[in-house]
């Protein structure tokens, strides 16, 4: 099971920024989406509102009027536990995902070479 839930395609749009950045305003954010997305401060805030309470997104009052947020976990951390899920959800373990890729991918020689070298690498610093 996932330590952290999932994310809307709208939560990822946000979080994508703020692990850019580091950290960013509400108005920041709505001015880099706004011709895109055309979201209101509003909507930003919103959804700024739900990634705190997922736990994915941390506060800091700069003033009375003027919040920054930053992410609460960084990318790698959240996209490791995102894969570990699917992993157990529908492989049982890395091997056996491992080798359903390689089966039902067009996986070059060069891919497999680079993933035996990440292996012998691997195996070499103890599996860390």
């Amino acid at each position: 099971m996932s330590k952290y839930p999932n994310m809307t395609e709208a939560d990822s749009i946000i979080m994508e920024i703020l692990w850019r950045d580091g950290a960013a305003t509400s108005s920041a954010i709505q001015k880099e989406v706004k011709d895109v997305l055309n979201w209101s401060r509003q909507t930003v805030n919103t959804y700024l509102n739900r990634l705190m309470e997922k736990g994915l997104v941390g506060i800091k009052e700069l003033n009375k009027r003027v919040y920054q947020y930053h992410p609460a976990i960084s990318r790698e951390e959240y996209a490791a536990d995102k894969a570990k899920g699917i992993i157990n959800k529908y492989y049982g373990n890395l091997s056996h995902m491992v080798a359903g890729f390689v089966k039902n991918e067009d996986i070059t020689d060069s891919d497999l070479n680079e993933l035996e070298k990440l292996i012998q690498d691997l195996k070499s610093k103890g599996g860390q």
